[in-house]
């Protein structure tokens, strides 16, 4: 530790101050609470008390002073050193900022804390400007040579009361204190450092140098470092847009709007309008959008209202009034002054004798003796009368667009001008726009309200799409997006912004892929600041109930919420209905029972994220224990809620079975990510378990439960890893039936990776162990297994033998039970069945079955299965020469499959459509929709199964449009696939294609035409595949003649 730092590099807790400055000599130091932020804080009460917060941390000490009060007498010392530290003081609380520890010579400071505020990194640069530009102004009036270092950190603390009043009683902790306070020691004299956390948040407001990687004491990797400079003069629009602008999108009707406004303002019938939204709804973007379609002739006046002037009076007239009159902030005050005076009297004779009101506003002191004589309210009458007069003389000689921004942080003074001028506006060439939010609503006269709503699903995926691009690698990062924001447009974009910082995504803008299968979408700190200050504005009562919903989860019983409480529904009314206006929850009625819902998810997460993790925790425990306790005979509408709760209250041994129900239940209804989420979770959970049998037992039925979600979005080889671990942890139970369980869902795994040895060793093993433990759902299964392998590898004959088995011992309870497949058992069955018979050339049967199986999937409303017998009756359909019905059927599953990520299915459906277009000599479209998968980043190692189809299907339709050489290469590719997996049949299919392709590229010489046409006639007739026997005579006929 540096020997005069005032702070510990490792805490940032304050060092005790040199022994030769008393505390007591420093007590008038310990300043209270600015009064608007401590009548915010006891109004919010207890919920203070213990929270977590995304703050900016501030530390600041004076540079050697132990040197400049070493020999100095404790009062002496005061001297020096107290009005050093009072400055300080002053800068954080101009700021809304919070002076949290003074010890000795330095001082730490929380923006953003104990309330929440959007652009705490924002105010904290602006309070560290504003210290050091006053200890240099002290040194200049004073002839001292003091100097001063800053550092600051922005992040996640623990914020916490220390005493029983509000006077320095709030402390914060975490690894957030401990960086600032390093950015303060590694500050060199004189200067302001930035971690790289806080340039993030304050980039567009601020300038600042890039220093480059640092080692902070107590931090394992190096942290980027900036030195601020100054502030940027933005107001918010311009800080985002100057990143640039993604384009407007669903906004056409409010554009309209305005313009018809503006149009009866030219024509001399003037209008106000209030564009009301919640932040990141778009208000800012829709006005500037307007504006810059405004004509030329019409002069548009902007500013913007701010948090931190709600109490300056006149700021945002006196912004509009140097706009008008080209006032620019270096100007000295005589500058201004002369102006101003010389603008006035050009615009209009009338307007001279306001010109002391109108220098008021710009704080320029008027010479005039009669302003000086006036009281304050005479003043402020006259303000008006000025404003009212500039305003419509201004009119007179153009039309006037007056846009003020953020109007509910508008001051009492400008409100009254406002007022006034809006009174007036029928017969002027006028139109005032001003923006607000709907928390905080201006009560201002505005005649017009326009309500920005949030975007439409398909307006905020075509946003999204404009962002990120359209590959299909995004369908469920693009889905979970459009969940969270929920229409809002900055949500979306900052959104796909963490994403692409996260990694998630790669690639450029408008073209990004999906780097890895992370789903988690961490809030950025944009949307987490905008949305935890609204929350703090809530009295702690309401704030409490909204934080109590948070855990309760996204749709909230009132009965299980009243119970947490411990108080009757009918208390809770006044709150929940202050919950409603504020746009956080909705009610709904669902069978008589009275629920709530957030409105929005990420305001669910904010309110959640904001609480200790010991308050969460005993949250969930007590949900538990309502939910066991009132829905006691219905626990499986609440399982979700119960496997949630019990994992967030580390209620271990609870959990599993509660996470094993409600992993089944996510696969019934479809929802595999969910399924994958809730194993994911439940592995967590186990690793909390001793060793035991118990636990054994637990991890198989949780992998095994697993299978079925991983299955339809192909993740085989994880599948086959997760099944091996399984397996193992079977052998080790000694339990036959879960032994024969795991071989089942094994074979299926290994089946679809090309593994057929070993996956008919695990086939068999099963068959074996089912049949002697006498398990009719095992024997099914295994029995299925068997079959399946035979129908891969050619032997249709002992497929349909086996499958034959299955038909005779089925029961409903083997598709209640699945049996290993995330499609019905019974369906699968019947599909397998149908496409042997097409080999075989049974195409009567074959429809037969493949009716059965789609009356069955249909009946069970199970979107898997019915994709996996449509691909098969499609198949049959073309076989049968009738392409038209059979893409009828393969385009009812073909969104489907999109929308659920069915990626095993991508090449099957694409393979299916393009045989079905090219039947109907439809090149192009075979050729387009063959072309998807490769679009959709199906990894063939993975998916060789559906490739190996969508390979011939490539072929055949290079070849029908001429392009016999990229026919060729893809059909090689198909043989050797076929080849290295042993599946005869479809070397069968890769052969007759090369011999086509053969005849083709060289009709003189019919040799190697001849040789493949042999090879796949020899494998046909050992299949037993009549119709590609007839196909390979007649080709080898056509070569004879």
């Amino acid at each position: 530790m540096q020997l005069d730092a005032r702070f510990c590099g490792g805490c940032g807790r304050p060092r005790a101050a040199p022994t030769t400055l008393g505390v007591h000599a420093l007590s008038f130091l310990q300043s209270q609470i600015p009064p608007e932020l401590a009548e915010r804080i006891m109004r919010s009460g207890t919920s203070m008390l213990g929270e977590r917060k995304r703050v900016t941390v501030l530390f600041a000490d004076i540079q050697r002073s132990t040197e400049l009060i070493d020999q100095l007498d404790p009062e002496e010392a005061l001297e020096v050193i107290g009005p050093v530290l009072k400055r300080l003081m002053d800068a954080v609380h101009e700021h809304d900022g919070l002076v949290n520890q003074t010890r000795g010579d330095g001082i730490m400071a929380l923006f953003g804390a104990p309330i929440a505020s959007e652009d705490h990194a924002v105010q904290a640069c602006r309070a560290a400007l504003a210290a050091r530009n006053a200890i240099i102004e002290f040194n200049r009036l004073h002839q001292r040579s003091i100097s001063i270092r800053i550092g600051l950190n922005s992040g996640q603390v623990i914020i916490h009361s220390i005493g029983n009043n509000l006077a320095m009683n709030y402390d914060a902790v975490g690894k957030t204190v401990h960086l600032a306070a390093r950015m303060e020691t590694l500050a060199s004299p004189g200067s302001i450092k930035l971690s790289s956390d806080t340039f993030q948040l304050a980039k567009g407001f601020i300038s600042a140098l890039q220093l480059g990687p640092e080692q902070a004491k107590g931090v394992a990797e190096p942290v980027e470092t900036y030195e601020l400079v100054s502030m940027r003069p933005r107001t918010r629009w311009q800080a985002r847009s100057s990143g640039g602008l993604s384009p407007l999108i669903g906004r056409r009707t409010e554009l309209d709007f305005l313009k018809k406004l503006l149009d009866n303002a030219a024509a001399g019938h003037g209008r106000a309008v209030t564009i009301v939204g919640p932040a990141g709804i778009g208000k800012s973007r829709l006005v500037h959008e307007f504006i810059a379609s405004v004509p030329e002739e019409w002069l548009v006046l902007q500013t913007t209202c701010a948090s931190q002037r709600a109490n300056s009076s006149y700021y945002p007239v006196s912004t509009l009034i140097r706009e008008l009159f080209g006032v620019r902030a270096e100007d000295s005050p005589a500058s201004a002054a002369s102006r101003t005076s010389t603008r006035v009297a050009r615009l209009d004779p009338n307007l001279p004798p306001h010109l002391p009101a109108i220098l008021s506003l710009l704080d320029l002191n008027s010479e005039d003796e009669d302003w000086k004589k006036l009281e304050p309210s005479e003043r402020r009458n006259k303000v008006i009368d000025a404003m009212k007069t500039l305003v419509f003389s201004q009119e007179r000689l153009t039309p006037l667009l007056i846009l003020i921004e953020d109007i509910h942080w508008v001051d009492a003074e400008t409100q009254l001008i406002l007022n006034s001028i809006m009174g007036m506006l029928d017969s002027a060439r006028v139109l005032v726009v001003v923006t607000q939010r709907p928390e905080r609503i201006w009560s201002g006269r505005a005649v017009e309200r326009l309500d920005i709503a949030p975007l439409s699903e398909p307006d905020g995926d075509q946003l999204l799409v404009s962002l990120l691009g359209d590959d299909g690698s995004l369908g469920y990062i693009r889905r979970r997006v459009l969940a969270k924001a929920q229409g809002n447009p900055l949500f979306v974009e900052e959104l796909a912004q963490a994403l692409k910082d996260a990694k998630v995504l790669v690639g450029d803008p408008g073209r990004y892929k999906v780097s890895d299968g992370s789903s988690n979408i961490k809030i950025p700190e944009t949307i987490h600041s905008v949305l935890a200050s609204r929350i703090d504005l809530l009295d702690q009562a309401t704030k409490s109930l909204l934080q109590m919903s948070a855990v309760i989860g996204k749709d909230i019983s009132l009965i299980l919420l009243s119970g947490m409480v411990g108080t009757d529904p009918d208390e809770l009314a006044p709150r929940l209905l202050a919950l409603e206006s504020g746009d956080f929850l909705r009610k709904a009625t669902a069978s008589g029972t009275v629920e709530y819902s957030f409105k929005h998810e990420l305001t669910r997460e904010v309110a959640y994220g904001m609480m200790l993790l010991s308050v969460r925790r005993y949250l969930h425990a007590k949900a538990i224990e309502i939910i066991e306790l009132r829905f006691a005979d219905r626990l499986d509408e609440h399982i979700d809620r119960l496997a949630d709760h019990a994992f967030l209250a580390e209620l271990w041994q609870k959990a599993v079975p509660y996470q094993l129900r409600s992993c089944r239940r996510a696969i019934k209804r479809g929802a595999n990510q969910d399924a994958i989420a809730i194993y994911e979770r439940g592995r967590e959970t186990l690793a909390h378990w001793p060793p035991s049998s118990k636990k054994t037992i637990s991890e198989i039925d949780l992998h095994l439960t697993v299978i079925t979600a991983l299955e339809p979005i192909g993740m085989h080889q994880r599948i086959a890893d997760v099944l091996r671990e399984a397996r193992r942890l079977a052998e080790e139970s000694r339990e036959p039936w879960r032994i024969a369980a795991v071989n089942c869902q094994l074979t299926v795994a290994l089946w679809r990776l090309g593994y057929h040895v070993e996956a008919m060793t695990a086939a068999q093993t099963a068959q074996s162990i089912a049949e002697k433990i006498g398990q009719p759902v095992l024997t099914f299964a295994a029995l299925h297994n068997v079959g399946i392998i035979h129908h891969e590898t050619g032997d249709f004959t002992q497929s349909l033998a086996y499958h034959e088995k299955c038909l005779a011992i089925e029961t409903p309870e083997i598709d209640e039970k699945r049996a290993g497949w995330a499609a019905l058992p019974s369906v699968m069955l019947r599909t397998f069945m149908a496409d042997s018979l097409i080999d075989l050339g049974d195409f009567s049967r074959a429809e037969a079955l493949a009716k059965e199986a789609r009356l069955l999937a249909v009946a069970a409303n199970h979107s898997y299965s019915r994709a996996n017998i449509n691909h098969v009756f499609g198949r049959l359909r073309i076989a049968q020469g009738r392409p038209v019905e059979a893409l009828a059927l393969l385009n009812e599953s073909w969104q489907t499959c999109l929308d659920l990520e069915m990626k095993q299915m991508y090449p099957v459906f694409a393979s299916r459509m393009g045989e079905a277009y090219l039947a109907l000599g439809d090149v192009e479209s075979a050729l387009n929709i063959l072309a998807v998968p490769e679009k959709l980043d199906i990894p063939l190692a993975e998916h060789a199964f559906g490739w190996r189809f969508l390979f011939i299907a490539q072929g055949r339709a290079f070849l029908a449009a001429g392009r016999s050489k990229e026919a060729k290469a893809v059909a090689e590719r198909a043989l050797a696939l076929a080849e290295e997996r042993g599946e005869l049949p479809q070397q069968v299919y890769a052969k007759k294609l090369l011999g086509d392709i053969a005849h083709i590229l060289d009709t003189s010489n019919t040799t190697t035409a001849e040789r493949y046409y042999r090879e796949a006639l020899g494998l046909a007739e050992q299949c037993s595949m009549q119709p590609y026997t007839t196909l390979c005579n007649d080709a080898l006929a056509t070569l004879v003649a």
